[in-house]
């Protein structure tokens, strides 16, 4: 074999191994890109629930606070009705004072 076929086998050879170098490349971007894609289809789904989660604690705390709050003003507009009807026989005791006598 003369030495201009070894260049050309040599090159060939190179160029060979440049191609199959290119299509791994191209192989461990792609399985990077779906790997990376899957992650951060896992991350997003992780991430919705515990929002899902956060969301419904803060609902049920509301609520609680909510129905605290309720019960705190009725119980306060019960003591002003029962203000009101004790003024209500104070007024009713004072006509009558004035009517009768």
């Amino acid at each position: 074999m003369s030495i201009l076929e070894e260049i050309k086998a040599a090159e060939k050879a190179a160029e060979e191994a440049k191609r199959e170098a290119k299509v791994k490349a191209r192989n461990i971007v792609r399985e990077a890109e779906e790997n990376a894609s899957k992650e951060a289809e896992v991350m997003i789904a992780t991430a919705q629930r515990t929002a899902k989660k956060a969301v419904a604690a803060a609902e049920a705390e509301a609520k609680i606070k909510a129905k605290a709050i309720v019960e705190e003003r009725m119980l306060a507009d019960r003591q002003l009705e029962l203000a009101a009807k004790k003024k209500i026989a104070e007024a009713v005791e004072y006509v009558i004072e004035k009517v009768v006598v």
